[in-house]
């Protein structure tokens, strides 16, 4: 009997000195989750969320990600770069469920933090969570679900995924953009056409971790203190959820080609209008209302273009140089296209040399490429914009010459 007294005596004081030098946080693991692209256009760049797991008990994700995708204001707020997201927080079985159901691969990277970086952390989560301080302005490079998850993470460690993040990336914001939505063009199109100069300035890879791949690639390069030297920040990874679907490649496709193309088509079919427009009323009508409509579409697209320059929080859509190629003023063709149409001599004057001025702009904008700081990376929509342009000029220009 006083041997069994000893050894319990023996066994609670081993678990009381345990229990002692426990600190908060060493109940806790801490993953950085990584969701791959969905199919709807907002789900194409990935995902991320931060897992907060006790050893009992279930594990909690907070997400900076959410964001009411039914409102009737989604469009109009994100147009105007007035956007908010927020910080929710869900349990991770669901979290799982609902990104495996959509096919969406997941990856949970276990980082190695100390009990007091994790219990700091959670902390910091949970405040951040609550109702009067979630919310935060949504930018698309510099504000979203992965640069928040970036950011606690590094402030966790004390500033070494920033120091790991110092290198070149390879490549810019608008590679990065373009390569994520290679499998749907109209998204492809449109990023090309709005993404100002801005989006094709050198980037660190601390900066092109505004990609949840790339804050997993960066996350295992980061270290972190170790009694030894250093250890690597990512302790362990596992693949939750392996979707079933391509590959996003590691650059953006090419499209000058197609681009070109389709302006010589576009701009022939113009010039062949105007030839046959001289002795073909049909011809005619059909050139006026091509006039009409080609200068409502493109105009109209670089009023947009203005506009988030001039009018919104997008700061990627600044100094954009396409607003060159797609001249604003164009829209003042609906109406004389019209004129052309219907034959008046005046509009038909007035659209030809509205059509020249627009091929002018769009040559200039391919000479700014020349000077310091212009480059800017747009290529495709000169090759589609200039020779249209120019086509467009051509056919309405023997009507004119005719109409004086």
């Amino acid at each position: 009997m006083r041997r069994l007294a000893s050894l319990l005596a023996l066994l609670s004081f081993a678990t009381g000195e345990r229990a002692a030098r426990a600190e908060p946080g060493d109940e806790l693991t801490v993953s950085a989750l990584t969701f791959g692209p969905g199919d709807h256009p907002f789900f194409k760049f990935g995902h991320n969320a931060l897992l907060v797991k006790p050893k009992q008990g279930k594990g909690w994700v907070y997400n900076f990600g959410t964001f009411a995708f039914d409102s009737p204001a989604l469009i109009p707020k994100f147009l105007r770069g007035n956007f908010y997201y927020w910080l929710s927080v869900s349990t991770f079985e669901e979290t799982v469920a609902s990104y495996a159901a959509a096919n969406r691969s997941i990856l949970a990277q276990d980082l190695e933090l100390t009990a007091a970086q994790k219990s700091a952390l959670w902390q910091a989560l949970r405040v951040n969570a609550r109702p009067e301080n979630r919310e935060y302005l949504y930018d698309y490079f510099y504000d979203n679900c992965s640069t928040r998850v970036r950011d606690a993470v590094d402030r966790a460690v004390g500033g070494r995924v920033r120091q790991a993040g110092q290198g070149a990336a390879a490549l810019t914001f608008r590679g990065h953009a373009l390569r994520m939505v290679a499998d749907l063009w109209p998204e492809y199109v449109g990023l090309y056409l709005g993404l100002g100069r801005g989006a094709d300035v050198p980037i660190t890879r601390w900066e092109e971790a505004f990609l949840p791949d790339r804050l997993a690639d960066l996350l295992r390069a980061a270290r972190v203190p170790a009694d030894s030297g250093e250890k690597p920040l990512v302790k362990s990874e596992a693949v939750l959820h392996r979707a079933v679907r391509p590959e996003k490649p590691a650059v953006p496709p090419d499209w000058s080609v197609y681009f070109l193309l389709l302006g010589v088509a576009f701009g022939g079919s113009m010039l062949l209008l105007g030839r046959l427009a001289r002795r073909s009323a049909a011809a005619r009508v059909v050139l006026g209302t091509a006039t009409s409509a080609t200068g409502a579409s493109f105009g109209f697209l670089g009023l947009v273009m203005v506009c988030l320059w001039a009018f919104t929080n997008h700061r990627a859509a600044f100094a954009n140089a396409n607003i060159l190629q797609l001249g604003p003023w164009a829209v003042v063709l609906f109406g004389y296209g019209i004129g052309v149409a219907l034959g008046w001599p005046r509009a038909t004057r007035r659209a030809c040399a509205i059509a020249l001025s627009l091929a002018v702009f769009a040559a200039a904008g391919m000479v700014c490429k020349l000077l310091p700081g212009m480059n800017q990376d747009n290529w495709p929509i000169i090759a589609f914009c200039l020779p249209a342009w120019l086509g467009l000029w051509r056919g309405l220009f023997p009507l004119a010459r005719s109409a004086k």
